[in-house]
Formats: C-alpha cells, sequence, structure tokens
C-alpha cells in the first residue's frame, strides 16, 4: 500500500470521518481492523465483540458500510439499540439524520437550529431526515421534524426509493407503523407518492390489515385501483394476508366519504379571496416558529406578529397554518388576532368560532363541505365542541349531513371530545345522531379508550353515568 493512501486512511480513520468498506481494502483491514467483521458484530448486536474490536482499531467506530452508512446506523436498522448505545458510549457524534433515526429528539433538535435546510439535503440512511425519522418509528413525534420545516412529500435516495409514509409503513412494529403512518397522512403527506415497483401506502396498510388507515387513505384520495408490478391492488393485498375487514372497506370504497379542503386558504374573514403571504427560505424557521407557538397562549407570539404581521399567514409543511393551530387548540382570542391580519378563514374555524352564517354561506356553495377537515385530521363535527359546546353549531352541520361515526379520526368521535370536554347536553345530541359510547378511539392515547372511559377519566360523573345508561339500552 502506498504511502500516500495510507495517510489517507489513517487520516480518515482517526479523524472521525467516515471510510466505506469495501472488499479492495484488504491491506487497510489488517492495519487498522476489519471494518467487514466490526460490521458484521454491529449487525449482530454482539457487544463483546465490538467492544474488543474498537479496543484493538479504535478508528473502526469510522467505519461505513457500502452505501455510506455509519456503524451507528448500521446497528439502528437492524434494531441492535444496545450496540447503538455502545457506539455512542464510545465516542460516536450522530448526525441529523442519524438523530432523526434513533428519535434521539434533543440531539436532532440542536442539529436542526443549527443548520434547518440538512434536514432536505440527500443521506446514506434516506433522502431526507423526514424519511429517516418515519423508519426510525417516530410515531406521534414525527411533528419534532415538522417543526423545523421537514417536508413529509420529499422524496428518498436511490437506495431507498419510497416516501416518508411508505418508510413508515415498514416498521416492524404494527402499532408503531400504523402511527407514524397516520401522523404523516394527518399532516400533509402524499397519499398517493410514486413507487417504481406500484407498492403503495394503500397496498402496505391493507397488507398489514390496519383497517382505520385504510380508511384514512381512502378518504384522503389514495387510489383503490392502483395495481402493484405483480398486478395486486391493495384489495388483492388485503385479502392474501386474511384481512377480511381491510378488504370489505376496499370493496366499499365508493361509500366512503372524501375530505375537502376546499376552504383552507380560500377566503379571508371578509369573504374576500384570500391572498397568501410571499415567504423565502430565509423564512423557514420563522414561519413555523409562528405555527407552532399558535398552539399556545397569545403571549407566546403575539410580539412576533407585531414585528412581522405577514405571520400571521403562516402555513407550515404539514399543511397547518397559524391561524388552524389556534382554532382547533379552542383559542379564539388569538382566531382573532390572525384574522384581523388577514389569515385565511376556513369553514373549520368559522365553525369553532359559532359563525352560524357563514358555515351556512360555505355549505351552500358546496354541501360536500361537510366533509371538511381541519390540522392533523380534525374531523368538522369535533369543532362545535372545541368551540365551547355550541348545540345550534353542531345541529347545523348534522342536518347538512354530518354523520358522528363516520367523522372519526382513529376511531375518536365527536361524542369522545365531548365526553372529555364534559358537555352533556352535545353529548346527548350526539347520541341520538348515532353515537356509539362504547367506540374505541386512539386519537387521545395510542391504546383507545371509549367516550365512557374518557369521560371517567377526566372526572366527569354524570356524563359518565349517562353513557353507561346508554350502553345498557344498546
Amino acid at each position: 500500500m502506498s504511502s500516500t493512501r495510507r495517510s489517507f486512511l489513517q487520516k480518515t480513520l482517526l479523524g472521525g470521518s467516515c471510510i466505506l468498506w469495501s472488499p479492495t481494502l484488504r491491506a487497510a483491514e489488517v492495519a487498522a481492523g476489519d471494518p467487514a467483521l466490526f460490521l458484521a458484530a454491529v449487525r449482530a448486536g454482539d457487544l463483546g465483540a465490538i467492544s474488543h474490536q474498537l479496543d484493538e482499531a479504535p478508528g473502526l467506530l469510522a467505519t461505513c458500510d457500502d452505501r455510506g452508512r455509519s456503524a451507528y446506523a448500521v446497528a439502528l436498522l437492524a434494531g441492535q439499540g444496545a450496540a447503538a448505545e455502545l457506539l455512542l458510549h464510545r465516542g460516536h457524534l450522530s448526525d441529523l439524520h442519524e438523530a432523526a433515526l434513533a428519535n434521539d429528539w434533543p440531539r436532532f433538535e440542536t442539529l436542526a437550529r443549527a443548520a434547518p435546510e440538512r434536514l432536505h439535503q440527500p443521506h446514506a440512511i434516506a433522502g431526507t431526515a423526514m424519511i429517516a425519522a418515519s423508519m426510525g418509528g417516530a410515531g406521534g413525534s414525527i411533528w419534532r421534524v415538522y417543526r423545523y420545516g421537514g417536508d413529509p412529500n420529499s422524496f428518498a435516495s436511490e437506495h431507498l426509493p419510497f416516501s416518508a409514509l411508505g418508510a413508515a409503513l415498514q416498521h416492524p412494529s404494527a402499532q408503531i407503523a400504523e402511527q407514524t403512518a397516520e401522523s404523516l397522512l394527518a399532516n400533509g403527506a402524499d397519499p398517493n407518492p410514486p413507487n417504481e415497483k406500484g407498492v403503495t401506502p394503500l397496498h402496505q396498510a391493507a397488507a398489514r390489515g390496519f383497517d382505520d388507515l385504510v380508511e384514512m387513505l381512502i378518504r384522503r384520495g389514495a387510489t383503490v385501483s392502483s395495481k402493484s408490478a405483480a398486478g395486486d391492488t391493495p384489495r388483492d393485498a388485503a385479502e392474501r394476508a386474511g384481512h377480511a375487514r381491510a378488504a370489505a372497506i376496499l370493496a366499499a370504497h365508493r361509500e366512503i366519504p372524501r375530505d375537502d379542503f376546499s376552504t383552507d386558504t380560500a377566503y379571508d374573514v371578509d369573504g374576500k379571496p384570500f391572498r397568501a403571504a410571499r415567504f423565502g427560505p430565509e423564512d423557514l424557521l420563522p414561519v413555523h416558529e409562528m405555527v407552532g407557538l399558535a398552539h399556545g397562549p397569545r403571549e407566546g407570539w403575539i410580539e412576533r406578529l407585531r414585528e412581522r404581521p405577514e405571520l400571521a399567514k403562516a402555513v407550515g409543511t404539514s399543511t397547518e397554518g397559524a391561524v388552524e393551530a389556534a382554532a382547533h387548540m379552542g383559542r379564539p382570542d388569538s382566531v382573532e388576532e390572525f384574522l384581523e391580519r388577514g389569515a385565511p378563514y376556513s369553514l373549520p374555524t368559522a365553525v369553532m368560532r359559532g359563525d352560524t352564517r357563514r358555515v351556512r354561506e360555505l355549505l351552500a356553495e358546496d354541501p360536500k363541505r361537510i366533509h371538511a377537515r381541519g390540522p392533523h385530521d380534525f374531523a368538522l363535527l369535533w369543532y362545535p365542541v372545541i368551540g365551547g359546546g355550541s348545540l345550534e353549531m353542531a345541529e347545523l352541520l348534522l342536518a347538512a349531513g354530518a354523520e358522528v361515526e363516520r367523522q372519526h379520526s382513529r376511531g375518536t368521535t365527536a361524542l369522545h371530545w365531548a365526553a372529555r370536554a364534559g358537555q352533556l347536553e352535545l353529548a346527548t345530541l350526539l347520541v341520538e345522531h348515532g353515537a356509539d359510547p362504547e367506540r374505541r378511539g386512539r386519537f387521545f392515547d395510542a391504546e383507545g379508550a371509549t367516550p365512557t372511559e374518557v369521560a371517567d377519566a377526566a372526572g366527569h360523573e354524570a356524563l359518565g353515568q349517562y353513557l353507561r345508561q346508554v350502553e345498557r339500552r344498546v
């Protein structure tokens, strides 16, 4: 081996850079340890062998596989968490994508705040940090990637030709896979991302029997008739895997109302066409920070809004706007601030405000808007509860065709929300219109809870007793 090459290898290994393992580097393997054996130990989670090899050749810590993935990433992808922890203990410093894959949020946020543009840069693990986090099973914590401008629809690298949604559905844990996929789909992920093999998220969800997700994908616009390279439809995938309910949902897909988003950025509070603000790349963090802060008290963001009034029109990569964040959190004063500064006035926001006149106008323009959804997959019929329990507004929506049991997310209906808020009169109205007090919803809790259990947990004794009486009658 030449002195130049030896110098390069020593500098790369000892300096902490990533060196690709190649079968041609036999001399280097002998001199500085065996990268192939080291990576094999990492994949197997053999902590003793990993420690021994690092003791003999510390530079092995910088070894990468033939795709350029660090030993740390290799350990994570192999499900060897203890091996990954050992590598961190021995001095590995994870980069942004590796932190996302590990769901190491303190490390991720430190790196993302310093250089948010890196979220979208190609990486050996995956195309973007959003895909890496999805592969790692981020679940509901995927919002941490959105917080810095992560895009759910940026595509993968040549080694991983699928989207974040497709990556999420490959996680070995069914609960984590479904939760991560639902979180992405509820926050702007394309239900029909391109895939060279024709296997769509709907194929994947059907094959794993994720009934709620299959329904969610359909109402979000997933193509039910899509065929894989093998010629299978999603229904074929469900039937082949023995998931009868998923197959039945796909067979009856025409009965599932498609979500409507036509009012999201159509009008302002005066009924005039909404005029969006122009934000540049340098506004990535301010925009997403405003959307995030809008979920909280007015004091947390009002000074920023006074300095930059156009941030009232901020919309994140999750498709959620600042005004919508305030609306679904039930913050009427905040909503007024945003609307006064030109924010869009959507149907869900109008329902939350109790603006019956505007709600009637929007529904008269297009009755299909009764299937409107707010951010995070909030159903329209949830907003009368969020707005304080308006019976008049709930009755208006029910008369316009809102069906309680269809307007759910992850099984959670407006009755769950009314139970949580202790709104007995509204809960009674919803039950009279077919709400099921025994339906298990997973929006508040991944394990799921019925409206009766939600009422009991929130300490609403009278409402809990009423729902139990309904259960006994049924």
